[in-house]
């Protein structure tokens, strides 16, 4: 029995350490940082500016988001225990359509909050397979500390999770997705997700059912529109309609 034990431990730990060897050739603080290379690079990229090219960029940047984020982890750690009690066919749309939803939310946050701003990289922290970048975002007259939450995937560092001035995204959706499960159920929480991405996929940003907590001038403080998240189910979280 002891030794079966010890060959679990053995193996548990082979794992992990195979895990970041596979990413030894890019540390994760270089994974965020050529993340938001690349975000800012398309939000000052001369040929993209104006409002009318905002569609444009906005594509742009949910590719960057969309090779970069694990969101198959993050919608299981929005469910938590609900997850478990789903078959393959649930788990799977809820995936698909959660994915779509934090592509949609978290694309526009970065055009409103990530354009000219100086990003310090403050290091990484990497423990049992996981890593904590620490990083804060300087605009005019504050400083937003942000911290990314990432774990090895097929040889890369994925985000699993942001946490912005103490929030943590996924805990965001968590807390939204269970009060609604409590009230009603999980195929009402599915039923009202399939309506926003509905939602989503006929508007433009002008009109979509997020836009209007998550549209904010270049001028506009982070601690205004951090009050205006604050009523709303979280940063990512997507606004259901009644």
């Amino acid at each position: 029995m002891k030794t079966r034990v010890m060959l679990i431990v053995i193996a548990a730990a082979l794992s992990v350490a195979l895990q970041q060897s596979r990413c030894q050739a890019e540390p994760p603080v270089d994974t965020v940082r050529q993340m938001l290379d690349e975000a800012i690079s398309i939000q000052t990229d001369p040929t993209l500016q104006g409002q009318e090219f905002r569609d444009r960029r906005r594509t742009a940047i949910k590719k960057v988001i969309l090779k970069n984020f694990y969101f198959n982890d993050m919608a299981k750690q929005a469910l938590t225990s609900h997850w478990d009690g789903l078959n393959n066919a649930k788990r799977s749309e809820f995936s698909s359509i959660f994915q779509d939803l934090f592509l949609d939310s978290y694309s526009r946050l970065v055009l409103d909050f990530l354009k000219k701003e100086r990003v310090q990289y403050l290091g990484e922290d990497v423990q049992k397979g996981e890593a904590t970048v620490k990083t804060t975002i300087y605009r005019i007259n504050e400083s937003i500390p942000v911290d990314y939450s990432l774990m090895p995937v097929d040889g890369k560092w994925l985000v699993r999770d942001v946490r912005i001035d103490g929030v943590s995204i996924v805990e965001n959706y968590r807390k939204s997705f269970s009060r609604l499960i409590k009230q009603e159920s999980f195929d009402a929480l599915l039923k009202r997700m399939r309506m926003q991405q509905q939602a989503i996929q006929k508007s433009s940003y002008t009109d979509s059912p997020s836009s209007a907590y998550l549209r904010c001038p270049s001028t506009c403080s982070y601690s205004t529109y951090r009050q205006v998240r604050l009523r709303s189910p979280g940063l990512a979280s997507p606004r259901y309609p009644s």
